[in-house]
């Protein structure tokens, strides 16, 4: 098909992007919640895929050369999203409570795990996972979500392997001091 994409037959990327299309769109919604954007970032994707096709080589597997794509593209919104940290947390319910309570003594691969299991935990983890540097979140996606190793996220994104273990390591100590912050302000919110 790529093939056949290269040589002209346009239609044969529509059969492509179809083929992937579900993947590209699950990546991206392990990057933001909003499914408009997640819908905007997976077309921006499949473009970029198309106008960049004559770069893939047929020695890697196509879905990693997608991956990198999507990748960057959902880097790049990140990137632009940056907000401050006191904007990103908003009021919690009784079960997001609760689970912020388990959250600040789990790992970061507990909490993605219990954000899989409940839908609350899920909002509560994409809160988590704003309050990371772009870089950060980037890396505990890649590697917790969509479990690639250490080399395999250093590959996609172009960064060196120790550079991903510090964003690794820094990003579950950002998420424990924002779970804890969390915590604190319930316990003041209860408390008056």
């Amino acid at each position: 098909m790529i093939a056949e994409v290269l040589a002209g037959q346009t239609a044969a990327f529509a059969e492509l992007a179809s083929r992937y299309r579900e993947k590209i769109e699950r990546l991206c919604g392990r990057f933001f919640s909003d499914r408009e954007l997640v819908r905007d970032l997976s077309q921006e994707s499949i473009i970029r895929s198309f106008a960049g096709l004559a770069s893939y080589r047929a020695d890697m597997p196509f879905l990693g050369w997608l991956r990198a794509i999507v990748a960057n593209v959902c880097y790049d919104e990140l990137r632009r999203r940056q907000r401050r940290p006191e904007e990103l947390i908003a009021d919690f319910t009784v079960a997001e409570h609760t689970w912020v309570q388990l959250v600040n003594e789990a790992t970061p691969e507990d909490i993605v795990e219990a954000s899989e299991q409940r839908r609350e935990a899920h909002d509560l983890a994409h809160q988590l996972l704003q309050a990371l540097r772009p870089e950060d979140r980037m890396v505990m996606v890649l590697k917790e979500t969509e479990d690639l190793s250490v080399s395999e996220i250093a590959r996609t994104m172009g960064w060196s392997e120790a550079k991903v273990k510090i964003r690794a390591f820094r990003a579950r100590q950002t998420m424990r001091r924002e779970a804890e912050r969390i915590l604190t302000a319930r316990r003041g919110r209860a408390a008056r």
